[in-house]
């Protein structure tokens, strides 16, 4: 079972700790971590969710994310979730914290109040030899980052729905890694 600290609204620990059914259960704040691993092509890699997930099953979506466990912090959660997810391993400076974000999401058991950690992991990957979890990721590809933001905003339904992290993650490719 995977029990995560409840945070206030503002991201501070409130020393509880709740399985993650109860976290969204109740509602309750908690940290995850989303990492966007873009190549020398740049392309975003995405993956294909398990058609049984609790948000946006079967849709394509960010590269690798997941909640930060109890006693994690967010970098070591980074790194977990992309070795449990697609089998691979980096260091914590192969990881580039870019922003955090607050949002609020429906879900199945109700809302889901999340304080997300955005990572980029620049790295050329060759995905047929990418070992998936299949439990939570049945499919990856390479996209354009463009024809990726278009499918997004176009509100394409083989995509998780375009929101503000998106907007901010292909502000911050523009600007900072000088994509066009």
């Amino acid at each position: 079972m995977e029990y995560i600290d409840v945070l206030d609204e503002n991201g501070n620990k409130k020393h509880i700790v709740r399985n993650k059914q109860l976290i969204y259960k109740m509602g309750d704040w908690h940290r995850t971590v989303h990492v966007w691993v873009l190549n020398s092509r740049n392309e975003l890699l995405i993956q294909k969710r398990a058609v049984d997930k609790e948000t946006f099953a079967g849709l394509w979506a960010i590269s690798v994310a997941g909640h930060v466990r109890t006693g994690e912090d967010s970098i070591f959660a980074a790194k977990r979730e992309l070795k449990e997810e697609i089998n691979l391993n980096v260091n914590d400076n192969d990881l580039k914290f870019i922003f955090s974000l607050k949002r609020k999401q429906p879900c199945q058991a109700g809302i889901l109040n999340v304080h997300d950690d955005v990572y980029l992991l620049q790295r050329d990957l060759d995905i047929t030899n990418i070992s998936l979890q299949i439990e939570e990721v049945t499919d990856v590809r390479f996209i354009n980052y463009k024809e990726f933001e278009n499918y997004l905003k176009k509100g394409d339904p083989r995509f998780v729905p375009y929101c503000d992290e998106h907007k901010m993650l292909f502000e911050y490719l523009r600007k900072n890694m000088n994509l066009e």
